[in-house]
């Protein structure tokens, strides 16, 4: 899922070996806003990409702060957009 905002562009990834495990990645500035510094880790560093391993429980806890702290004039810059994937099956 993608999730665009005044706090940031965020995408949130499922882990394969966790399901109950999200990977959240966004820019450092991004990320700082909602989770504590020690958390966030470097990803990529030639893209300036930094990742935060959540629960899906925390995940939405954090989503559902961020939404509740965004002004009500940046509504129109909230933007969730869900990727399209397909898993293969041995059917």
């Amino acid at each position: 899922m993608n999730i665009h905002c005044t706090f940031g562009m965020f995408k949130i990834i499922q882990s394969v070996s966790n399901e109950d495990e999200l990977l959240v990645l966004s820019e450092w500035e991004s990320l700082k806003k909602l989770f504590e510094a020690n958390r966030i880790f470097l990803v990529n560093n030639n893209d300036a990409v930094f990742g935060v391993y959540l629960a899906k429980k925390e995940c939405m806890d954090a989503m559902n702060e961020m939404i509740k702290n965004i002004d009500y004039r940046d509504w129109d810059h909230l933007k969730l957009e869900k990727d399209h994937y397909y898993v293969r099956s041995n059917a």
